[in-house]
């Protein structure tokens, strides 16, 4: 995304060039947007903040509502901005303070291992009480040996997931900036959302051809929680964070 020189000197107004935002949550049906783009010449990160754009304003257009495979309660669509102008009121965020916006990422992570969390404790908690009542040979299938390692190792993530993204939060208070670490809350993430895929699959196999129908529920779990190793940073990027900070310091990923 590019910004104009409209910006300059006494000029009311910052001018937005151009660009596109693909598969942005909200997108048509949020009234205002929060949008980092380049403000100044300067060199990387230092020449990029942020302005917030409204929905009505001249140039701002959305895509088509994209299909996806879960989320499906979420309006998603690209975002097109052609020419827009933006009143200097709306700088939100000036040139040079992007570094900011990164190191608030921890905050983002813990709020995102929380969601994938709690798609994994609903699928246990709706497989326990399936178990129970669903009876095969005249008794409750959760007395059955292999049904009952399913709902352990569900119990297990589920647990471990709880604990890493507590340990994020609650260390946060120890942190210079009070923000949850990179480390513990990509760690926390990263593993969030990879049990909550785990969970929910062994979700809709313990309740066998109920866990794959639509009407209970247990197949939207499995669709909605893939999302979140997806958004805010997939899985492997968490994985590189997570090295960075075992190392001390970042890898150049684009060279």
């Amino acid at each position: 995304m590019l910004t104009g020189a409209n910006g300059a000197g006494k000029t009311s107004l910052l001018r937005l060039l151009g660009g596109l935002d693909t598969l942005t949550s909200g997108a048509g049906h949020a009234k205002y947007y929060v949008t980092y783009c380049r403000l100044s010449d300067d060199e990387g990160a230092k020449g990029i903040g942020a302005v917030l754009v409204e929905k009505g304003m001249a140039g701002v257009s959305f895509g088509a509502r994209e299909e996806l495979m879960g989320f499906r309660g979420i309006e998603t669509r690209d975002i097109l901005l052609d020419d827009v102008r933006v009143p200097k009121e709306n700088l939100v965020v000036p040139a040079g303070s992007f570094g900011k916006l990164m190191s608030a990422f921890g905050l983002e992570r813990c709020g995102n291992a929380t969601q994938a969390l709690g798609v994994a404790a609903g699928a246990l908690e709706q497989a326990l009480a399936y178990t129970q009542e669903r009876k095969a040979f005249g008794k409750p299938i959760v007395d059955f040996q292999a049904v009952q390692i399913k709902l352990a190792e569900m119990a297990m993530k589920v647990e471990a997931a709880r604990l890493l993204i507590w340990r994020a939060a609650a260390n946060a208070a120890h942190q210079p900036n009070q923000l949850p670490s990179v480390f513990e809350s990509s760690v926390a993430k990263c593993f969030a959302n990879e049990i909550v895929r785990d969970v929910a699959s062994l979700g809709v196999q313990v309740m066998g051809g109920y866990g794959y129908h639509k009407a209970y529920g247990m197949e939207q779990r499995l669709r909605d929680g893939f999302a979140w190793g997806i958004a805010g940073g997939t899985t492997d990027v968490q994985k590189t964070n997570i090295a960075a900070a075992m190392i001390g310091r970042r890898f150049d990923q684009r060279r």
